[in-house]
Formats: C-alpha cells, sequence, structure tokens
C-alpha cells in the first residue's frame, strides 16, 4: 500500500513537472536581438513621396514560423511611434503586421497606425504599408492617412 502512494505522489509530481515545463516554455521565447529598417516611404494618400524613417524592432522566436515583435518608428524631432506586432514565415517570405501608436510632442495630433512588411526571407528587404487615423485634441477632427514604399534592412546604428 505505502508503495502505492508512493507511485501515485511520485506520477502526480511528474506530471506536475511536465505541466509545469510546458506552460514555461509556452511562456518564455526565445530573444532573437534587434533589427532595423530603414523604411523609404514612396507613396502617401494624396500622391507620391519621399521620406525615410529608421525602424527598430526587438524579435522574440515563439515557435514553428511565429515571431513576436516589440519596437519603434524613430521620427526625427518627434515622439517615436511605438508599435508591436506578429511575423509570420510563409514560404520564402516573412510578413510583419504591426500596431501602434504616436503622442506628437509639438502638436495635438494622435495617430493610431496598422502596417505590414513583406520581406524577402533571405535578405529580410521588401515593401511595406500602413495605414494611419490621426486625431487633433484642439480642433476634434480625425485625418486617415496611407503610406507605402521600400524596407530595407541595416545595422542598428
Amino acid at each position: 500500500m505505502k508503495a502505492l502512494r508512493i507511485m501515485i505522489v511520485s506520477f502526480i509530481l511528474i506530471i506536475g513537472f511536465l505541466i509545469a515545463f510546458e506552460i514555461s516554455s509556452a511562456i518564455a521565447g526565445d530573444y532573437m536581438g534587434e533589427f532595423c529598417w530603414s523604411i523609404h516611404i514612396t507613396e502617401r494618400e494624396n500622391g507620391p513621396a519621399d521620406d525615410t524613417y529608421l525602424t527598430r524592432y526587438e524579435a522574440t522566436y515563439m515557435g514553428g514560423s511565429h515571431y513576436m515583435l516589440s519596437g519603434i518608428v524613430e521620427v526625427p524631432g518627434d515622439n517615436p511611434h511605438v508599435s508591436q506586432g506578429t511575423a509570420k514565415v510563409i514560404g520564402n517570405e516573412i510578413y510583419i503586421t504591426t500596431n501602434g501608436a504616436q503622442n506628437h510632442s509639438a502638436n495635438p495630433w494622435r495617430d493610431t497606425g496598422t502596417g505590414q512588411m513583406r520581406l524577402n526571407l533571405s535578405t529580410l528587404n521588401g515593401t511595406f504599408w500602413g495605414n494611419i487615423l490621426s486625431f487633433n485634441t484642439s480642433t476634434r477632427e480625425f485625418y486617415p492617412g496611407y503610406a507605402a514604399g521600400e524596407a530595407t534592412l541595416i545595422t542598428c546604428p
């Protein structure tokens, strides 16, 4: 009887350990480091454009073909556009979708945005697009925006 009790307790402990290990493995991912892209905007909602921004994303591998991202778009002379997102490897491409927001330092505009990068798996270069919805806290008006262009992987400064 005592041996049976020890086996049952051991079994419960082993099962508990395995469950705890699976939960901790599911929660923790493998940090991959910081990645930067030069974002060259060639199109906006009103036509052609020529603006360049730096994006910084820290990536965590979550398993399978799934990655989590957290980072910013650096805007010179303004507050950064802070964003987070996911990346999925599909075939020979990586699709990155991000959501973020920006509180402008010098004016009452507040922005939210959703974007996507479509990158070649071997070069991590490709294209991007983004939709933005801005709100002016003084005039109470909304302004929709759009941007698209090229994303080029660079060494983070």
